[in-house]
């Protein structure tokens, strides 16, 4: 049984199921710029900074790095957890952006059958 607050957590920060095509360490990346578009990636880098850990993404068809922008104009090496989904619809409407450990809950809510 988990409590209240978990539940709420889960409801704002997950509010679509995952998608069931994705493969281990694949996620989905919403890649700004002139135009924003979602992209699926892969996480294989990871890259400690002082802050927390970032995750060096590639794209699924040609295995090159994606360009993360931080929003400052400088671009970094990777991506927060907080910046990839497992679903289109959540990546595109940002849902999880300021949530770190969305795997956390989405692991809970498997495991409460809330899927």
């Amino acid at each position: 049984m988990i409590d209240e607050r978990t539940r709420q957590m889960i409801e704002y920060y997950l509010p679509n199921p995952p998608d069931p095509e994705l493969e281990d360490n694949e996620f989905y990346y919403l890649q700004e710029g002139m135009t924003s578009r979602v992209i699926r990636v892969f996480a294989l880098d990871v890259l400690p900074v002082k802050d927390g850990t970032e995750y060096g993404l590639y794209t699924q068809r040609s295995g090159r790095l994606v360009k993360v922008d931080t929003g400052y104009g400088d671009p970094c090496k990777g991506a927060r957890m907080c910046d990839l989904y497992d679903n289109k619809i959540d990546c595109r409407n940002r849902e999880h952006n300021t949530c770190d450990d969305w795997q956390r809950l989405r692991k809970i809510q498997k495991e409460e059958g809330l899927l």
